[in-house]
């Protein structure tokens, strides 16, 4: 009986129905005064709510004076000579796979891959010309995947722990999809470990950017939901709050974005963060 129920309320004709209303178009018009921040990007800036808004598919923030890299040769020119670190899941690697996609010289290391590294990594790709390596991998359990080694599973306080940091050096990570069907307690304290890592490593390097990615909307799925995907996001940035850290607050930046839901956001959204 209570299978039955729950195949009820996961059919799509019993969820995620669209709510009538008005559709009505709202135009913008051209305005005098400059209603984006002045402030400059750094670390540790608080993130206001609301964070930002599209106006033809182009994201201006309200946090900071962010600039945008419409072409390859600028993308290129903001990487140069960094060594950038990324770890998550499948909502990162979108943000490694647009990259090496965009831009020409960025080179995608081909290596000899079992089935299950097709899923959890490493990566890497390296840009000769502006002097970039990127890696992607995939954090440690819990994680969906198919059958893999154990010890091809990194842990990201691990990885940072083991960095030597520096102005060249970039860590990008994102941790909540894979934990919204446990507790979140073991969500807070696999965060606090990682937070004791990435605090350390300011500590000896303070020109070191770490960059989190916060969670984002759309996650629709027997597993997970928006409303446990934001009890996650919120320990996140409770944790993380007064770090010299970046947070991109891609919640945000999906949930405004006309776009269908979806727990993978399109292209133009990527472009946008």
């Amino acid at each position: 009986m209570f299978e039955m129920i729950v195949n009820f309320l996961l059919l799509c004709s019993s969820t995620n129905i669209i709510v009538p209303g008005d559709d009505s178009a709202i135009d913008v018009q051209q305005q005098d005064t400059e209603i984006r921040s002045q402030t400059k990007c750094r670390p540790g800036l608080h993130t206001s709510v609301p964070a930002g808004f599209y106006l033809q598919d182009h994201w201006t923030s309200l946090v900071c004076d962010s600039k945008s890299f419409p072409s390859a040769k600028l993308i290129s020119g903001c990487l140069k000579d960094k060594q950038i670190l990324m770890m998550g899941y499948s909502t990162l690697r979108q943000w490694f796979d647009y990259l090496e996609e965009t831009v020409p010289s960025m080179i995608y290391i081909e290596t000899p891959e079992p089935s299950h590294i097709k899923q959890i990594g490493p990566f890497e790709a390296v840009d000769t010309q502006s002097n970039t390596r990127i890696i992607w991998r995939a954090h440690g359990i819990p994680i969906w995947t198919s059958k893999t080694p154990w010890a091809d599973l990194h842990y990201i306080a691990r990885e940072v722990e083991g960095l030597a940091g520096g102005a060249h050096s970039v860590v990008v990570f994102t941790i909540w999809a894979h934990f919204t069907t446990y507790p979140l307690a073991m969500y807070a304290h696999r965060l606090v470990v990682i937070r004791k890592a990435v605090a350390s490593l300011l500590s000896r390097s303070p020109t070191t950017l770490v960059v989190i990615k916060s969670a984002n909307t759309g996650y629709k799925d027997v597993y997970g939901s928006d409303w446990l995907s934001w009890q996650l996001d919120m320990a996140l940035r409770e944790i993380f709050k007064d770090l010299p850290l970046v947070l991109i607050d891609v919640w945000q930046m999906t949930s405004c974005h006309y776009s269908p839901d979806n727990i993978h956001p399109p292209s133009v959204v990527i472009h946008t963060l």
